[in-house]
């Protein structure tokens, strides 16, 4: 029997997109996981659409099991990602979260799963071009995807996280950063988190996780063969007031946070550039 997978799903007002991400996980290659969602307050609840509740009754039928979570008030993004690892009481090795809107290709989770038995990383992310450009894909071609770049004093002066844009041909790739769509141990939500301080849009969340990965010791490779389409842009489309205003406000704060953490720790990507990138 493979080793298991618990699909960590938040969602939010999107019940076609959900319908569809569902739809894309049921065609996975990789048939050995678990699904928790956690509906955020959405305005009209997930469960009153007749058919996200048939996609779940039939994702039950085909042997996955299901736990359904709701929250009476939005607490955003990452208050939503921390509730569905609190709630994972499946023993699963593994953990994959996952957006409501987005089309994953029928192998991104056999292929992630690769990065981590095959090549030695603990964390796995594929790239992810939007729907509405499909011939963006493999356009441009770059060493490194989601490389962080700090100045001596740990300012952030670059932030390649652009991840839909940068491939190198089909081969696993070391990464500072996952994208959304990302596979990893299990193990590392007993010491990882996402952060608290950041506004209901959760701007950098990937960062901060990723960081605190990194700083944990572990490693995040990405597929360049594992495709997942966003049915939109940005990250969904702006679903709250003053979004660009939250984006600057998440942006600053996880500048502050990394600058601190290089105070704390030196120059932590240059070490793990040193360990995982071979620079």
């Amino acid at each position: 029997m493979n080793e298991r997978i618990s699909v960590h799903l938040a969602t939010k007002d999107r019940h076609s997109e959900l319908a569809l991400t569902l739809e894309s996980l049921r065609k996975q290659s990789y048939t050995d996981w678990d699904l928790i969602i956690l509906d955020d307050a959405s305005g009209t609840p997930m469960l009153q659409a007749y058919f996200i509740q048939a996609l779940i009754n039939r994702i039950k039928l085909e042997g996955h099991k299901v736990k359904l979570l709701r929250n009476d008030f939005s607490q955003g993004v990452c208050a939503a990602r921390n509730k569905c690892i609190d709630e994972d009481d499946f023993g699963n090795k593994y953990t994959f979260r996952c957006d409501d809107d987005v089309l994953l290709e029928d192998d991104y989770l056999e292929l992630l799963l690769s990065v981590i038995n095959d090549w030695g990383y603990d964390a796995a992310s594929g790239v992810i071009p939007l729907l509405a450009h499909p011939e963006w894909k493999r356009s441009t071609k770059l060493k490194l995807i989601n490389e962080h770049v700090l100045d001596k004093e740990g300012n952030l002066i670059s932030n390649k996280d652009e991840c839909g844009f940068c491939y190198v041909d089909w081969q696993i790739v070391p990464t500072h950063q996952f994208r959304t769509h990302c596979l990893y141990k299990s193990e590392i939500n007993k010491k990882v988190r996402y952060p608290d301080n950041l506004t209901f849009t959760g701007f950098r969340e990937e960062g901060f996780f990723s960081m605190s990965m990194i700083l944990e010791g572990y490693k995040i490779g990405v597929n360049t063969g594992a495709v997942a389409y966003h049915l939109s842009c940005p990250s969904g489309g702006v679903r709250v007031q003053q979004y660009q205003q939250n984006v600057a406000l998440d942006d600053e704060t996880f500048r502050k946070w990394l600058k601190k953490k290089f105070e704390e720790n030196g120059n932590f990507l240059e070490k793990y550039n040193k360990k995982v990138m071979k620079k």
